[in-house]
């Protein structure tokens, strides 16, 4: 009788507590999880330190616009003074996910600290990168000044308005007539991602390519400009594109030297 008295206390106080009003800040998140990039959550060092044998720590879901509990509370109990019990989060659907944690002392009166702020997770989606190229051919050295370049372009997922702080890496690699170009930038540019469309990134091959027969593909990750970025690697989500369309560098016809007929 007197375990569920206390587990119905303690839902009374996260009840209570959880109801609490919110004052969600318009900051980034803190971390963003791709692939199967999975973290573990902690309370700070400081109430760590403050931790005793049998306080348990609450940790809560809250809707990301919201601001209200979801699901079950997860109760871990301290086995160690000092020492917090990790929470493992769980999966997570793609969107936006909120955090919150408080703890319970383990006093008869179940004394309850403060509810934390908001720890904010983004899961992202699994990026996706596709490759054009409309001109398929086209002159050696400018040999026709018509047809002096191929833009290959390579576009991922449009990002959600919400990841102010998330942009993609391009990365790009190319075959002539099926060996590796060690640096692509000897035969054309990387041209600069445009702030209106950061989802888009262009390579130009161009007529100081020799002539031959050239294949692209481009590898794109997220990159964040602030919190922490966990993926299959560690570091994010590397996804590569499929090979673009074989572009044709004609070669220019050699200049004559005029000689008289036999």
């Amino acid at each position: 009788m007197k375990t569920k008295f206390k587990t119905l206390k303690l839902i009374a106080i996260a009840v209570t507590l959880f109801a609490l009003p919110f004052n969600a800040s318009a900051s980034a998140f803190d971390l963003y999880l791709c692939g199967g990039g999975t973290a573990s959550l902690l309370p700070d060092v400081t109430v760590t330190g403050t931790l005793k044998v049998n306080d348990i720590v609450v940790w809560q879901e809250f809707n990301a616009t919201t601001d209200v509990p979801m699901g079950t509370a997860t109760q871990l109990t301290v086995t160690a003074n000092g020492v917090a019990p990790s929470f493992p989060l769980p999966a997570l659907g793609t969107g936006a996910h909120n955090y919150k944690v408080f703890v319970i002392s383990a006093s008869a009166n179940s004394c309850s600290g403060d509810v934390s702020d908001a720890f904010k997770i983004y899961a992202l989606p699994a990026p996706t990168i596709t490759l054009a190229a409309p001109t398929l051919t086209f002159c050696e050295s400018g040999s026709n000044t018509a047809l002096t370049s191929s833009v290959i372009t390579a576009t991922a997922a449009a990002l959600a308005t919400e990841l102010t702080d998330v942009s993609y890496e391009f990365v790009w690699s190319a075959t002539k007539d099926a060996n590796a170009v060690g640096d692509v930038t000897t035969v054309g540019t990387i041209d600069p991602i445009l702030p209106a469309s950061l989802n888009v990134n262009t390579f130009t091959l161009n007529n100081t390519a020799g002539h031959g027969a050239y294949i692209f593909k481009a590898k794109i990750n997220y990159k964040v400009a602030a919190g922490t970025l966990k993926g299959d690697t560690g570091t994010g989500c590397i996804v590569e594109s499929g090979a673009s369309p074989t572009i044709n560098v004609t070669a220019k016809p050699a200049k004559p030297i005029i000689r008289i007929a036999p």
